[in-house]
């Protein structure tokens, strides 16, 4: 490591220096600031500082005793392109050490080609690509609220063993890969996470003879003031009902924008038959790595 760099758990008193690195990212629209302080709470919170000054951010968690979830990567706009962001990943990842066998994973836009090209070069696979597709506030305005006939099926749906059940028999969950995508995590979908999301009321459905016969999950991300698709199954038809529902519930709630990310043809035809274009992002991509830890140390021995 260079003179003068070090890497470091972050400090409630590093909030302004990491609020002015942030300003510049995905124009103002940063998150960081909003979860500062739950973060440097949760712990795992790190940056890299160069004589003093921060110039780098990440953040990771245990998503469970095998994945360790990788997010909030920053460099400072005058450092970026020197190869910062792959110390703080080289960082992370020093923290998967000690488990028999484990994965770190990740999240990124597919049009972020240099974090891609980092995460290949230190051993990373790509694990599944996401069509990332989005209304925004004109948009939704333009469409307007949907006829009666187009969601008067869907109703929030409170059964979670029926929610359970259609999910892991579904094409959907393997055209997803097992993951659920919400505010840029990705987590496995089991049943616990299913029966919470249930229990919340942030499931949707369309039944025919008081069978499932097809279902959303949505969440509102209050930072962005969006609403957003992390998983939806079904028939096309009827995943356009859903669709046009969520659309209804974005317009009625104040939400700016609708999102989906999917990686189901169905879905993405279905999104795009209702309005949906194709985001700026254009995709959504999951990076994973797996380390043996016992062949790494005889490795090193």
């Amino acid at each position: 490591m260079t003179e003068g760099l070090e890497i470091e758990e972050v400090k409630t008193s590093d909030r302004e220096e990491i609020e002015s690195l942030s300003e510049g990212i995905w124009d103002g629209w940063d998150y960081i600031p909003e979860v500062f302080d739950r973060w440097v709470k949760d712990g795992g919170f790190i940056c890299v500082k160069k004589e003093g000054k921060i110039i780098g951010l990440a953040k990771h968690t245990w998503h469970s005793d095998e994945i360790l979830w990788l997010e909030g990567l920053r460099v400072h706009p005058d450092h970026q392109g020197e190869g910062y962001g792959r110390k703080m990943i080289e960082a992370q990842m020093d923290f998967i050490r000690g488990s028999d066998h484990s994965a770190a994973r990740f999240l990124t836009s597919g049009t972020k080609k240099s974090v891609r090209k980092v995460a290949e070069d230190l051993g990373f696979e790509l694990k599944k690509e996401y069509d990332y597709l989005k209304l925004d506030e004109e948009e939704l305005e333009e469409i307007g609220l949907p006829k009666k006939e187009e969601v008067e099926r869907v109703e929030i749906e409170t059964k979670y063993r029926d929610v359970s059940d259609l999910v892991r028999s579904s094409v959907e969950i393997e055209d997803y890969e097992g993951l659920y995508i919400e505010g840029w995590t990705a987590y496995d979908i089991d049943d616990d996470l299913i029966k919470d999301r249930v229990e919340k009321g942030n499931c949707y459905s369309v039944r025919v003879e008081d069978e499932i016969e097809a279902l959303m999950f949505t969440y509102v991300n209050e930072i962005y003031e969006s609403m957003n698709v992390p998983f939806i199954s079904g028939p096309k038809d009827e995943m356009k009902e859903l669709l046009n529902f969520g659309i209804k519930e974005a317009l009625t709630s104040g939400c700016r924008t609708f999102r989906v990310m999917t990686s189901s043809e169905k879905a993405v035809e279905a999104a795009l038959d209702v309005g949906f274009k194709f985001s700026d992002h254009g995709s959504s991509v999951v990076y994973e790595k797996r380390v043996s830890v016992k062949k790494e140390n005889k490795h090193e021995k």
